[in-house]
Parts: structure tokens; sequence; C-alpha cells
């Protein structure tokens, strides 16, 4: 097919150009719905208990609430968790309703590009978007799957050093446990790096490393559930006080002690194949064996907008 713009004035130019615009974007960038996953819900009847035993059975970070079999918010595993660790009230886990904690669930349609879906997480600050078709939410995209998009379609063309994060938060590893969760509730990041008393990176504490001592050391009243050989403990008082086991427990105890690294100067393809590999969410960065910052499926993400905007730009 040829397409002339010879006979064309200004306004038909620009509406060939479109045209042509979204035939290229329909055939050679991918959607959506190419990458979405399936939705896991809870009803939003449920309560906090339900969402987290539906979690750590499904082994997700996110869970979508639902109403009436359509998705109307998204939960993840630190809005819990810093719910949990912060709220003050004495109800139980399974007297909370899950709605308490729920966040809009933001949606695009099935047929944007994966392109323009990380400038909406961007924008938003988001890491997950619903995915619709025809008004109704079919499928999820995530951060994760972003982040293998971009091995398959960026090679070459970012290194880690050009968007890492230069600014990241450390403890001692010989600290207390309730230390480290006051930095990341008051910094309100996910993770921090746990240092020995030489400055030398010895590991990373998460929140869902946190979490995990706390289902480990929490009150046995607190059981949400044991069937199926699940038996999940969670205390809410423990971690933050500075009598209880956060006093205790020293922060080297729970943290993940091998640490991913990668390298500054590193082609950000290589680093993200590291990231879905190694099943984390971020990984250190070094620069002649120091750390010099930190390198996250979000920055990942940046960079698909940022490229994407370039390309755009050039047109």
């Amino acid at each position: 097919m040829i397409i002339s713009f010879e006979c064309c004035d200004f306004q038909g130019r620009k509406l060939c150009f479109d045209f042509l615009y979204s035939i290229i974007k329909k055939f050679l960038l991918t959607t959506a719905k190419e990458l979405m996953k399936e939705l896991i819900t809870v009803s939003n009847t449920s309560s906090v208990a339900d969402a987290l035993r539906k979690m750590v059975h499904d082994d997700i970070s996110r869970v979508i609430i639902s109403q009436d079999s359509e998705p109307i918010g998204v939960v993840t595993e630190r809005d819990i968790g810093l719910f949990l660790l912060t709220e003050q009230t004495e109800r139980k886990i399974d007297e909370i309703p899950i709605t308490e904690l729920m966040s809009k669930l933001v949606t695009v349609n099935q047929i944007t590009t994966i392109e323009d879906c990380a400038k909406v997480m961007v924008e938003r600050d988001i890491g997950s978007l619903g995915i619709n078709k025809n008004g109704k939410t079919i499928g999820i995209l995530t951060r994760t799957d972003l982040t293998r998009y971009y091995i398959t379609k960026f090679v070459g063309q970012k290194r880690v050093g050009d968007v890492m994060t230069i600014s990241f938060i450390t403890c001692y590893g010989d600290e207390p446990i309730y230390e480290a969760l006051s930095s990341m509730i008051t910094q309100k990041v996910s993770r921090i790096i746990v240092k020995d008393r030489t400055e030398k990176p010895i590991g990373v504490i998460s929140f869902r490393d946190l979490f995990r001592l706390s289902i480990v050391l929490g009150k046995e009243e607190e059981i949400i559930d044991n069937s199926s050989g699940i038996s999940i403990l969670f205390s809410r008082r423990g971690l933050v006080s500075k009598t209880g086991f956060g006093a205790t427990t020293q922060i080297k105890e729970a943290m993940t002690p091998k640490m991913i690294t990668v390298e500054h100067d590193d082609d950000l393809t290589m680093a993200c194949i590291t990231l879905i590999e190694s099943e984390i969410n971020a990984a250190s960065v070094l620069v002649n064996g120091k750390l010099t910052g930190i390198l996250s499926k979000t920055a990942v993400v940046r960079a698909i907008a940022t490229i994407a905007k370039m390309k755009k730009d050039t047109i």
C-alpha cells in the first residue's frame, strides 16, 4: 500500500501521519494485553487476614479487591505490613476490613502500549495497572512484567548507572529491628542496606523480611490459619516495641544475608536479568567494590518511559 502526502494540506498530512502512527503502534509495539497476568482477587467483604492468607498461598505481593466480581482496588504486601505495624487499635487482623487498606486500581485499555503503561506508572507512582477490555478489568500488569519487557527490547540502550538511585538508607546489623522499621516507615522505603561496623555491606532488610520475622515471633492468639500446612502468626506490637522482640532481635538476624549486586557500568538489560532470575525487586550497585546506589524495578520502569519519550520526540 502506498500513501501519498502530495495532495494533502497540513491538516490532511497530520491525519495521515496519525493514521500511520496508529498502524505502527498496532503492529510493532507490544501492548498491555500481551504481557498482562491473570487477576488474583479477594472480595471486598474480606478481612486483612483473608488477603494475607491469599498472598501467602499464591506467593504474590499484591491482591486485587473485587465487588460483585468487578475489581475496585488493590492492596499490596507492604500496605498490609505498614498498616498492621503502625495501626493503634487492638483489633485482630480477622476483624479489620481489607477495604480500609485498599487503594484505587488505576487501569488502562488493553491496547495501550507498554511504553505508555510505563509512563502511567511513573506519573502515578504505582507498581501495577489493571488492564481493561470494553470497560471490564481482565488482567494486571506489574513492574516485574515491564522489567522482563526491557530485557527483550532495549539491549544496549542504558547502563545501570544511568538509572540507579544514588540516595539510599543504611543501618548496622547489630542494631535492633525496631530501628530499621522506624526508618522504613518514616522514610517511606521498602528496603534498607545493612552494614557491619567496618561499613561493609552485609545484606538487605526489606519489609518482607520484617513481615516474615513477625510471623515467626508473633503471638499465638493471632494465628490466621493452619489449614493446608499454612500456619501464620502476626504480632503488631512486637516489632515496633522497644521492649518487645523488636528490641531484642538484631537486624542481621532478620535480614537477607545474600546481597545481590550489579556493576555501575553493566548494561541495564543484564541487570534486569539478575533481578528477574534472583526474584528480587532491587539490587545494590557497586563501583570498584564500593556501594554507590540501588537499582530497582521502579528505575527500570522509568527507563522505559524515558526511552519512549526520547523516541517520540525524534519523530
